[in-house]
């Protein structure tokens, strides 16, 4: 189940752009028959729960550094040491849209972990050390299941993750299934002691505001984007949430299968940077609802009954609404014009011109709401004829109109309300043709037939001329809500049928997120952080995790525009990995207000994981390597000589070590071999990873007394099995060697660290010289060996990774 999950800038989605996306709406129905679909993808996902783990690493009820071990096979163990998981991310690479599955990675940030094993022969010993930090670590990988959990008062409920609940389980912590289903019992029931903090909150769907669109409740799913279950796309992971709605008053629609036709809705616009969220009102809520609504305050008397074509297969398409009734007026009409003569003054009047309005339909299609209207009328008009000496006359004579309209209202929404409006476009004279038998007016006919369209554009259709759906915005900001003030923004609204709004989960107008929200630094390294919003007199702040009093934090300058500077090697004192809580409060709105970001400060530009490894003749081992940027990494041997050697993997984050042979006869094979593994950049940084290959048994066991560690000393002692038992040997009898590392060690195996406090490790060999079995027979040697990670003093309990 391991998976390589980008964290960093979002990759691109690979779904459709937004015009073909919209095409493809414009076929049929697309929301299965559920009233509404609210999809946001993963970057946005992300960004919720990350603001929410910073609140959890910032509460009184703390996610606290774990300590403990975990049992591996062949009586191993793996012992952590302060290790702080890291921020949660989302991936959708085991989506099904028949489910809500997705895939949660969690990096192990800080800590050290010690895995201790019988290398060669019956004695235990460290058998590798790992020290994750931001850039590389070990991570753990979580299959879980988004739910609907219930809410509270006025809540349909709420979308949430509960990490605790894991289906399954995945860590490159270990290689053999045995330990892997360890680590699972292992971080479930760490979790479990505070399952509150093992709670994310991706969305709430809410009954506080009250609207023609109130939620009654809704099913989650989630959706991979096209092509990112690949491993090998450049999108892998890639994905969305989606929630199936339910209004008032509405039914269920039905759940796609898994190879469902039913589009991936978030376009993929400028690199799939531009929309993280969409929503599909179904074609019938957005006419019987939203459109009906608002013509019924309008057209008063009207009747709209909803018509519902299908295909020649059966397969329904866009409904529509057409006019089964009434008609629209202007009363006490009246042109007055000169006819044939100059004298000759016409008075043409109808005390209620009315035009019956049945037939007439509004749709929803390609991107407009249309109103269509085709009909020949004929219209009763009286004439009045002033002329001049000559006696007046009156008549009644028809007017005939012929009605050809396709009249199309364009949506636009304003982002700053969230209103979506239609627009109409203007009708043309085309559009409505006027003609009288007669010609009454002579040479001014066209002026009263144009006098005629006037009052139908002025007086008939001014119903079209704007149409606003306010209870889109109410739906949207109000009771389709998420966690810390984040709401949805419109952008883009189209009408393909269904009405289709696109935008982003942002912060609202009473909010802000600091960006970037989670980086990863050098020691003395320098960011800018800004606000998103961007806002004036911001106070920024850095501190260490809660219970971490004695942590380097850096600093920001002091003319407040952001500029952070991490803590220098020397001031980390021998920590490989720092976590500093960012704070940046302002306001907005004439509110008080506050955000925070997660930095990571790691000592080395390239860090390698494992920094220490144990390794038998032979054997092949996986390395990883990590970065702060996407530069090329180089891994070479610092030794070749000794044979061992290294393969990078394609993308240059990983590596397989394998372990030199045993030379052929006659040539010796030496006890121990330390094979050093080097990954550099073209600016000549380097990281380092090594690796102890024992080429025969172990003769004894090397114990690590600690008791002194706070003041730079662990004595060692070398212990030899007998019948009886261990017993120690007198140090006179042994040879004490530093085969690596800083510090000293003397004859009498008290080792010293180095006055300067750096991340690292010393590695100690012992030799017990025996006496030979016969006069003449080879000297016979015990070897032992052990690891000592630096500082000593850096975890208290560190004397747990030699019991």
């Amino acid at each position: 189940m391991v998976s390589k999950i980008k964290t960093g800038s979002q990759a691109v989605s690979s779904g459709h752009s937004k015009e073909a996306l919209l095409e493809l709406l414009n076929v049929r129905p697309s929301t299965l028959g559920w009233d509404a679909v609210v999809v946001y993808n993963r970057g946005r996902a992300n960004a919720l729960m990350m603001q929410q783990y910073i609140q959890k690493l910032t509460a009184e009820n703390y996610l606290q550094p774990i300590d403990g071990e975990i049992n591996s096979e062949s009586g191993s163990n793996l012992k952590f040491f302060g290790i702080q998981l890291g921020i949660p991310r989302l991936s959708f690479e085991n989506a099904s849209l028949t489910d809500s599955r997705a895939r949660v990675t969690l990096p192990i940030i800080g800590g050290l972990a010690i895995l201790k094993s019988e290398p060669v022969g019956g004695y235990k010993g460290i058998h590798s050390i790992m020290r994750p930090n931001g850039a590389a670590g070990p991570r753990l990988w979580l299959d879980v299941t988004l739910k609907d959990a219930p809410g509270g008062v006025d809540e349909v409920g709420s979308v949430k993750i509960d990490l605790s609940d894991m289906n399954d389980f995945d860590t490159d912590l270990f290689s053999d299934p045995v330990s892997i289903i360890n680590a699972r019992e292992f971080f479930e029931t760490e979790f479990k002691k505070h399952p509150e903090l093992q709670v994310y909150t991706l969305g709430t769907l809410s009954q506080q505001a009250d609207s023609t669109l109130k939620p009654k409740s809704f099913s989650v799913h989630t959706q991979a984007a096209p092509g990112a279950k690949l491993r090998s796309a450049p999108n892998y992971g890639d994905g969305a949430v989606v929630l199936f709605v339910t209004l008032e008053g509405g039914v269920n629609g039905g759940i796609p299968a898994s190879n469902s036709d039913f589009e991936y809705m978030i376009p993929d616009d400028e690199e799939g940077r531009r929309f993280s969220s969409a929503v599909l009102v179904s074609n019938r809520v957005f006419l019987t609802t939203l459109l009906r609504t608002q013509l019924e305050s309008v057209l008063p008397g009207m009747i709209f009954t909803v018509k519902n074509p299908t295909d020649a297969d059966g397969n329904p398409l866009h409904s529509f609404l057409e006019i089964t009734g009434g008609e629209i007026s202007k009363a006490d009409y009246k042109y007055v014009n000169q006819g044939y003569f100059s004298d000759h003054i016409i008075t043409a009047t109808n005390p209620m011109l009315t035009l019956n309005l049945t037939g007439a339909a509004f749709r929803a299609e390609n991107n407009t709401c249309t109103f269509t209207w085709h009909n020949d009328l004929e219209k009763p008009m009286h004439f009045w004829n002033t002329r001049g000496a000559d006696n007046d006359s009156e008549y009644d004579a028809s007017v005939y109109f012929s009605m050809a309209i396709n009249l199309t209202s364009v949506p636009s929404v304003n982002p700053q309300d969230g209103i979506i409006s239609f627009e109409q476009a203007e009708i043309t004279d085309i559009q409505i043709g006027v003609t009288t038998k007669l010609n009454e007016y002579a040479q001014n006919t066209e002026k009263f037939h144009n006098h005629l369209r006037q009052v139908i554009y002025d007086h008939l259709f001014a119903f079209t001329k704007k149409i606003t759906l306010p209870d889109i915005d109410t739906f949207l900001l109000r009771n389709l809500l998420f966690p810390d003030l984040n709401s949805m923004v419109l952008t883009d609204v189209a009408v393909p049928g269904d009405l289709a709004v696109f935008g982003n989960v942002n912060p609202s107008m009473t909010s802000f997120v600091i960006s970037p929200e989670s980086p990863v630094l050098n020691t003395g390294g320098i960011r800018k952080f800004v606000t998103d919003p961007v806002i004036g007199g911001v106070e920024w702040s850095c501190r260490a995790l809660p219970g971490d009093t004695t942590g380097p934090i850096g600093s920001f300058s002091a003319n407040g525009d952001g500029t952070y500077t991490a803590p220098s090697a020397d001031v980390m004192a021998g920590r490989e990995a720092q976590q500093v809580i960012v704070t940046a409060k302002g306001t907005v709105n004439g509110l008080e207000v506050s955000s925070a970001a997660l930095v990571s400060i790691v000592n080395n530009t390239i860090s390698v994981n494992p920094l220490f490894q144990v390794a038998s003749a032979g054997l092949s081992l996986p390395f990883t390597a990590g970065t702060l940027d996407d530069r090329k990494l180089i891994w070479a041997m610092k030794d070749p000589g000794q044979n061992g050697q290294v393969i990078p993997d394609q993308e240059g984050r990983g590596a397989s070590y394998t372990a030199p042979l045993h030379p052929e006869p006659p040539a010796p094979v030496t006890m121990f071999v330390l094979d050093v593994i080097q990954v550099t950049d073209d600016e000549n940084n380097m990281g380092q990873a090594h690796v102890l290959v024992i080429n025969k048994t172990l003769g004894g066991q090397v114990e690590v007394d600690l008791t002194n560690a706070t003041s730079g000393t662990a004595q060692l002692q070398f212990m030899k099995q007998y019948d009886s038992g261990p017993i120690a040997v007198p140090h006179q009898r042994l040879k004490w060697t530093l085969l690596a590392g800083g510090g000293s060690v003397d004859a009498v195996g008290l080792y010293l660290e180095p006055e300067q406090q750096l991340p690292g490790f010393a590695i100690v060999t012992c030799a017990f010289e025996r006496e030979p079995d016969f006069p003449g027979a080879p000297i016979p040697v015990d070897y032992g060996y052990t690891v000592l990670p630096l500082p000593l003093g850096a975890y208290p309990d560190l004397g747990r990774a030699y019991s």
